[in-house]
């Protein structure tokens, strides 16, 4: 059953005093708890089948995140339900620091938003974010489509065709905004595994164009095989690819792909504290920084208070299209 409306987090003020109760409630159980002994194992949960995005994010940053916190940290694929296996097992997890999650957002917003989860998206401990991703509308490089303009000339014509994920994940929703602002009239074609799945759908002729992160349309791109017709940037970061202020969309720069990670509800004030900072240290590394340059991954850390306020302006921006989303 899902969750009634005014018990969202998309609802900004609600889940601005949620956030505030739980902080509350997790202080008091800390100064009650009297904790002195050696923290247990931490079991990681990656909410998708090893090999994705996610799981890379998690399994590099892992071993320096372990080697911080001073205990053992097991990497938990739990894939299945679009990400709600795993929320779930997040929100069950004991309040002992002993299981942590990496949590799609806005996808698993939205996936709340559908009737998805059984519990408030607000009521968890968030830690840290490891970083935000803009998308990019890419076709195939063999495609005719050359420019936006081009697109938007076959969209006159008939519906373009957009492989995807299902609704639930976090491209399905860029797909049907960015589209939306674009003028682009688009048909998803949802149900593909993963991003990569859905890339080389379109460069097999399966589909006219892609929407999805730049890391994962960087590497396509890299090898020849798409062209980024535009960025969903404030300020571009391809030469030569229009952006969201080049072509007077501004709001494209909202959509983006966030990497929370979070503990259960009410986890204890210097617990959330200790894997707050070991988080965003670890996410500084300069082993983790080398590889996210060289894997073209977008890094910029936050700490728990600066992740709260990423997610209040998700919850507003998921908010504001749920009508589209849900059409």
């Amino acid at each position: 059953m899902g969750v009634p409306d005014e018990a969202k987090p998309w609802a900004a003020p609600m889940f601005d005093r949620r956030f505030l109760l739980a902080a509350g409630s997790a202080a008091m159980l800390s100064a009650c708890s009297g904790r002195g002994t050696r923290r247990p194992d931490v079991d990681f949960i990656i909410p998708y089948a090893p090999g994705g995005g996610f799981d890379s994010y998690v399994r590099t940053v892992l071993p320096v995140f372990q080697k911080q916190l001073g205990v053992q940290v097991h990497p938990d694929n739990i894939d299945g339900a679009a990400g709600a296996r795993a929320a779930n097992a997040l929100y069950r997890g004991k309040r002992d620091g002993s299981v942590i999650s990496i949590v799609n957002i806005p996808g698993t917003m939205i996936l709340q938003q559908q009737g998805g989860l059984p519990f408030d998206l607000a009521q968890l401990t968030w830690l840290a974010n490891m970083g935000r991703d803009s998308y990019g509308l890419a076709v195939a490089a063999s495609s005719p489509i050359k420019t936006i303009d081009d697109l938007r000339a076959l969209g006159r014509k008939r519906v373009v065709q957009y492989p995807c994920v299902g609704p639930a994940g976090a491209g399905y929703s860029a797909t049907k905004i960015g589209s939306h602002l674009l003028g682009i009239p688009a048909n998803v074609i949802s149900g593909y595994k993963g991003t990569n799945d859905y890339i080389v759908a379109v460069m097999r002729g399966d589909g006219d164009a892609a929407v999805a992160s730049l890391t994962a349309l960087q590497a396509f791109r890299d090898a020849g095989s798409i062209r980024v017709l535009c960025t969903f940037e404030s300020k571009g970061s391809l030469p030569g690819v229009p952006d969201a202020t080049m072509l007077g969309q501004p709001d494209l720069a909202d959509i983006v792909q966030l990497r929370p990670i979070a503990g259960p509800p009410g986890l204890p004030a210097d617990i959330k504290a200790a894997y707050s900072k070991a988080l965003v240290t670890a996410l500084r590394d300069p082993l983790v920084t080398a590889w996210a340059q060289k894997k073209h991954a977008s890094l910029a850390p936050d700490d728990a208070e600066e992740t709260v306020k990423l997610l209040q302006q998700q919850a507003k921006f998921v908010a504001r299209w749920k009508d589209l989303i849900a059409a």
